[in-house]
């Protein structure tokens, strides 16, 4: 007996708040899942990211609640006072092994991300089989937008500048 394929949508948080930036406005994750899944069930919804301090956490209480409400797992860590944290790039390792470990061939992975130290992952899934949509926006300044080699490495590039009028939220919603 053959197993479902499904669908992972795997947000880099950090680059999420970088895209609301950009926007300035925060987005509707759970239909933007649905936009970009082209109608498929969403198997599993990761948001990837760490607090790296008490302020930090704080901010992110609501936004990480409404995640967790509406059936996402919040994957990270919140930093101890006074350990040494990696400045950046913990969550874009945890998004490539969850990302490797959980799809399996004829399955699809959705990522909102733009780092291009993620290469190596989304080519190590097209060369499984499974299907990979990228989701950020080259309306941005370069240090945001994903760089042509990431865009290139993915199957499907979904530019969220396009879609940003469905997808914004009331400035009170931590979404």
């Amino acid at each position: 007996m053959s197993r479902e394929q499904q669908t992972l949508f795997l947000i880099d948080g950090s680059h999420y708040d970088r895209l609301r930036s950009v926007f300035e406005t925060p987005l509707d994750l759970n239909k933007l899942a649905q936009m970009v899944s082209g109608g498929s069930t969403i198997s599993q919804s990761n948001y990837y990211r760490d607090a790296r301090d008490d302020n930090e956490a704080e901010r992110l209480r609501s936004l990480f609640g409404w995640l967790e409400h509406n059936g996402f797992s919040v994957r990270g860590r919140t930093h101890k006072k006074g350990e040494p944290r990696e400045r950046y790039g913990t969550n874009l390792v945890q998004i490539a092994v969850d990302a490797i470990l959980l799809a399996e061939p004829g399955d699809h992975v959705i990522v909102v991300a733009a780092d291009a130290k993620l290469v190596p992952m989304l080519e190590a899934l097209r060369e499984y089989d499974i299907k990979v949509t990228l989701v950020s926006t080259l309306n941005a300044p370069d240090t945001i937008a994903p760089p042509a080699i990431l865009v290139e490495a993915a199957h499907t590039f979904i530019d969220l500048a396009s879609l940003v009028g469905e997808l914004a939220v009331e400035k009170s919603d931590p979404r």
